[in-house]
């Protein structure tokens, strides 16, 4: 059977519960579901520091003798444990777009920041008053404002967009009409001053033929 993907050790900058969910998805493409095989694998490939640490938090016990989610959670608590809600909640309020940022790079971030604030069923009407709040457009923010019975799911849509048809209408500012107007002018220019060369030309031969035949 084909292995398909690799499962690297564990990267101390990478966030722990990433590193689990590839984990788990490594185990499903590979159709591993025995789950001693499955710890096996992760103490195999997790990497020195993360063996060690699991070994000096079970102490005395080994790590063979417990289960993947038992040792998961293990790492979990000793590296990730659970912020304040209050804490992530003040993140969460305080986050405004960045100047060069765009609507959904803003969204993103805001959707991060709301793992641990415990939102529950009011989850999109905090994202949908933050994008309002901390859009920072003020041409965006007026028109949302202005939108009866705003939806997260709307002011998204609407939010995206203005910022589209405005960065439209800066690249044709940029580089459009106007820009391709004055190409034209400047080549038919050229073709004119080449042309009336040309006739310059043409008609200076023609006066010194006739005065050769007058002499």
């Amino acid at each position: 059977m084909p292995t398909y993907g690799k499962l690297d050790s564990f990267d101390e900058s990478e966030d722990w519960t990433q590193y689990v969910e590839r984990m788990e998805h490594y185990f499903n493409a590979n159709e591993i579901d025995e789950e001693d095989q499955k710890r096996d694998i992760f103490l195999s490939v997790c990497g020195k520091n993360t063996y060690k640490l699991i070994r000096d938090l079970l102490a005395p016990a080994k790590p063979g003798t417990k289960s993947l989610a038992d040792l998961t959670k293990l790492v979990k608590d000793h590296r990730d444990p659970v912020p304040s809600e209050i804490i992530q909640r003040f993140k969460f309020n305080s986050r405004t777009r960045h100047s060069d940022e765009s609507v959904r790079t803003f969204i993103a971030a805001l959707r991060s920041l709301t793992e641990h604030c415990n939102y529950g069923d009011t989850l999109n009407a905090m994202l949908r008053d933050r994008l309002v709040v901390g859009i920072k457009s003020d041409r965006i923010q007026r028109r949302l404002l202005a939108e009866p019975n705003l939806t997260f799911e709307k002011a998204l849509e609407i939010a995206t967009a203005m910022e589209t048809a405005e960065k439209n209408a800066q690249d044709i500012q940029a580089s459009g009409t106007n820009g391709t107007f004055q190409k034209q002018i400047n080549k038919v220019s050229k073709s004119y001053t080449r042309n009336n060369s040309g006739n310059s030309k043409q008609g200076d031969c023609y006066r010194l033929w006739r005065k050769s035949l007058s002499r």
